[in-house]
């Protein structure tokens, strides 16, 4: 779990909590990588209801020379 950086906010507009949208709350934490709006952005109230993806450490080649060297 990571913070909703100003970049990204101000790239995508305003970004909501997905668990308090009828009150439009601003989101503060999301999930870390890919983050679509089914639960992986919250506010400091919310934020315990992210889900992290489990890293199991079986990575492919790919993976490895895409993320390892950064």
């Amino acid at each position: 779990m990571r913070k909703v950086k100003d970049k990204e906010r101000k790239v995508a507009g305003n970004i909501y909590c997905d668990h308090c949208k009828p009150d439009k709350v601003d989101a503060i934490w999301r999930v870390h990588g890919m983050a679509n709006h089914d639960g992986d952005f919250a506010c400091e109230y919310h934020k315990h209801l992210i889900q992290e993806e489990v890293d199991n450490g079986h990575r492919t080649e790919a993976d490895y020379q895409t993320w390892m060297r950064l």
